[in-house]
């Protein structure tokens, strides 16, 4: 019993298990190769081709449109479809190796969760994921008398922390099939680029994707932050020899039950500043 009530109050302290702080971690192609390169494959084989004609039409139109300007000055209609054409070369080459594109955005986002892991151990963030173990001694002190009522009164707040491990899970698993997807598609947004009216279409689909790859960085930091939080405001050290254990719990059961709640919120903010990040809503 006395390791049960240990592994509830860790499970509440720490928000979600190591698994999926180990899967935040994880680059697209880590998480599922499988499903990576499907992507991939769909994207050069089914996707490519269309951007190609999308772009020779594109390239059409602009050729008419950059010879309207010329107005009868051969020199001048001379420069402005060179410049047109070099421009859709360009357009034509990034549509060709967007997947490098990406891949250079997944490490970025990579090179910023591996800083806020490195610096996550100096902050003091593993204190609410050690909630129960700091008080192991205090439950197999307290006997069954006592261990009894304090595993009734937690049942609530467990079961609110594993709804809330699973919106987090789920939120996750999202974040990478969003990223699979976009990454399927990923020449199609490049051909827009070549005309000014469609040019908004292709920015937007990088903003898209860097919103996507970043969400993972913010959602970890917003963990992170949960579990100093829980871990400052359900203090362990608060608890001294004497006291009573179901006591301690019915003085904190509102902060366990509302730190399930808090993670669920904090997951939401990650997604909102993810977003906010790249210019979204």
């Amino acid at each position: 019993m006395v390791d049960f009530i240990v592994g509830i109050l860790n499970d509440i302290g720490s928000g979600v298990g190591d698994d999926i702080i180990a899967q935040l971690l994880k680059t697209p192609a880590q998480y599922s190769s499988e499903i990576y390169e499907l992507s991939l494959s769909v994207a050069r084989t089914a996707v490519k081709p269309v951007a190609s004609t999308i772009l020779a039409i594109m390239c059409v139109l602009e050729i008419a449109r950059v010879s309207t300007r010329a107005d009868g000055d051969r020199e001048l209609g001379v420069k402005l479809i060179a410049m047109a054409m070099f421009k859709l070369v360009l357009v034509f080459t990034a549509a060709q190796h967007c997947e490098l594109m990406l891949k250079a955005i997944d490490e970025i986002g990579q090179s910023v969760m591996n800083g806020i892991h490195t610096a996550a151990p100096n902050t003091g963030t593993a204190a609410g994921a050690g909630l129960g173990d700091s008080m192991r001694s205090a439950i197999e002190s307290a006997g069954p008398f006592g261990q009894i009522p304090c595993l009734i009164l937690l049942i609530i707040p467990f079961l609110v922390s594993k709804g809330a491990t699973i919106v987090v899970t789920v939120v996750v698993l999202l974040r990478f099939v969003q990223i699979y997807m976009l990454t399927a598609f990923n020449p199609l947004p490049i051909a827009f680029i070549a005309q000014e009216e469609t040019r908004q279409w292709g920015i937007n689909y990088f903003k898209q994707y860097a919103s996507a790859v970043f969400q993972c960085a913010t959602l970890y930091l917003a963990i992170l932050m949960y579990r100093t939080l829980v871990g400052g405001t359900l203090n362990p050290s608060k608890f001294k020899d004497g006291d009573s254990l179901s006591g301690w719990v019915m003085d904190n059961f509102i902060g366990l039950l509302l730190a399930s709640v808090m993670l669920i919120g904090v997951v939401m903010a990650a997604n909102s500043v993810a977003k906010k990040l790249f210019g979204g809503e």
